[in-house]
């Protein structure tokens, strides 16, 4: 099956804002997401785009267009269904909901991006509730906030927080692409 582009439909829209909204557990993420406009890359899996314009229309593009230069990657629904979140998906909404943030260290940040897990004495701080949930890593510099990643904030048995990686930027990399 040859990958398609395809507007995104209200429905499916809505549906993907609710599923965000309950991995992060932050009814603010749905809302964010359903100002998003998306266009999808229908395959053996359906990859999500936010592009920039509501009268953007996948129709008008050229045959082999490269979705990655229409919109920033956002999601993506694997054949069994499963929605998974991208890095640039993540920033997206870093930069609009505080409270799916969790802030390390930036040695944290770096080791992250290797793919090791957030240690308790290398968070910062928690936003939002402090529970099982997805959660964006975020660090701080003297440049601003710099998201590198996803990943799931648990509580070890002594009760200190723990963030276990799902996804980060070095991953794209270690993936060979």
């Amino acid at each position: 099956m040859k990958p398609e582009l395809k507007r995104v439909p209200r429905e499916e829209l809505e549906s993907i804002a609710n599923e965000m909204a309950r991995k992060f557990n932050c009814e603010r993420v749905a809302s964010v997401v359903r100002s998003f406009h998306l266009i999808k890359l229908e395959g053996r899996w359906t990859e999500y785009f936010v592009v920039n314009r509501v009268d953007f229309d996948p129709a008008d593009l050229p045959e082999r267009a490269d979705p990655f230069l229409v919109g920033r990657p956002f999601c993506e629904r694997s054949a069994r269904g499963d929605l998974r979140i991208h890095v640039e998906g993540a920033r997206e909404l870093t930069r609009r909901v505080d409270e799916i943030k969790t802030y390390v260290t930036e040695r944290a940040a770096v080791l992250f991006t290797y793919g090791r897990d957030v240690l308790p004495e290398s968070i910062v701080e928690i936003r939002g509730p402090k529970e099982p949930r997805l959660v964006a890593v975020v660090y701080r510099d003297d440049l601003g906030e710099h998201c590198v990643g996803v990943g799931r904030l648990r509580f070890s048995e002594d009760g200190r927080p723990v963030v276990d990686n799902v996804i980060d930027r070095g991953w794209y990399l270690r993936r060979g692409g």
